[in-house]
């Protein structure tokens, strides 16, 4: 075995660290077997995550009710208590002490006003025998004195962001939950949305239903529940001016990322610097021409052209980081699968499925 001497010389005056070579990181590049091995092994993870998660909101449920059921308490009130982050905004209450009212008084006094740990000596040595001398009226209207200071004292409370998404967190599970025991009882139907009214709180918005009106918003009003929220949080944050520049153009922006993706990797492909994506004319101009097909698009966003799809900011990324990790990506095909993609695509005019939108003489 051999060690490694981090000095040159140890005998020395003169003697200087010296620093092995840094040793060279390996850039290892994924395959895409590897890729999707790792995202279901994040994806597992997550649902680890939140089955941990439902475990123990329904311990804390089975303590709530042992709770009340042993000390006879209402079940808001023993909910209340146990959420964590509300202890934190409660305001302390102690009653007023005669001798730091008089320690008080006589530190108002400029020729009191010192300060460091000779203040209590001092005070005790010299002013003792006045304190002692006090008269209950006395008494009564130095606490009663010191007691309105107190009351007009400006105090503050540290709230952390943790402590505040804590908060919204369960305060939500908790209307959630109220919510749900309505629907159960008198088959009343709500919906429910948050949003953040500042950017403190780094949280994302949040859209809930009861199972009846689920998806009322999508289908009977067409309204997107993502978009709305984030309608709602921008108009909270800049207001409606603010909210509508702000959306739109975030959501034009990114559909100018993915169509630049899109290009790019189609011309990779091909090696056609001047093939571009065309979605009125898709099969025709870039399928047949370039004998290329899209694979893996998301099921939940349709496949046309991107300004008529939804405006949910979440979907458009979603969109583009597959597009970046190669879930989403353009695939050649054999003479084989064209022939039988040409088929079917032939079956589909004829049965009236897709229009075939080519200007005809």
């Amino acid at each position: 075995m051999v060690a490694q001497s981090f000095f040159a010389n140890k005998r020395s005056s003169n003697a200087r660290l010296i620093q092995p070579p840094a040793r060279r990181r390996l850039n290892v590049v994924l395959s895409k077997e590897a890729r999707a091995a790792l995202r279901l092994e994040q994806h597992t993870k997550s649902l680890w995550f939140k089955d941990a998660l439902d475990d123990t909101w329904k311990q804390l449920d089975d303590a709530t009710k042992l709770i009340v059921s042993s000390h006879h308490k209402s079940i808001r009130q023993v909910q209340n208590d146990l959420y964590i982050g509300r202890g934190l905004l409660r305001s302390k209450r102690s009653k007023a002490n005669l001798w730091n009212a008089f320690c008080w008084k006589k530190n108002q006094d400029k020729e009191n006003d010192s300060h460091g740990k000779a203040v209590l000596q001092t005070l005790v040595r010299e002013h003792k025998s006045e304190y002692l001398a006090l008269s209950n009226e006395e008494q009564v209207e130095l606490l009663t004195e010191f007691t309105e200071w107190k009351e007009t004292k400006k105090t503050g409370v540290c709230v952390t962001a943790k402590s505040k998404i804590n908060d919204i967190t369960q305060t939500l599970k908790a209307v959630e939950n109220e919510l749900k025991s309505l629907h159960c009882r008198t088959g009343a139907e709500s919906i429910l949305y948050t949003a953040r009214g500042s950017t403190d709180v780094p949280l994302r918005g949040v859209a809930f239903a009861t199972q009846g009106v689920d998806n009322f918003m999508d289908t009977v009003m067409g309204i997107d529940n993502q978009d709305l929220v984030s309608k709602m949080e921008g108009f909270a944050v800049q207001g409606m001016k603010g909210s509508a520049k702000n959306h739109q153009k975030c959501v034009s922006n990114k559909r100018a990322e993915i169509r630049d993706i899109i290009n790019r990797k189609l011309q990779e492909c091909t090696g056609d610097t001047g093939a571009k994506m065309q979605w009125v004319h898709y099969f025709h101009n870039v399928v047949q021409q370039y004998q290329v097909v899209v694979e893996g698009w998301p099921d939940q966003i349709p496949f046309t052209n991107l300004s008529q799809v939804s405006s949910a900011l979440p979907d458009l990324q979603m969109l583009c980081n597959q597009w970046d990790d190669g879930t989403t990506c353009w695939k050649s095909l054999s003479d084989e699968e064209f022939e039988k993609l040409h088929l079917e695509h032939e079956e589909k005019l004829k049965s009236g499925e897709i229009i075939d939108r080519r200007c005809r003489t």
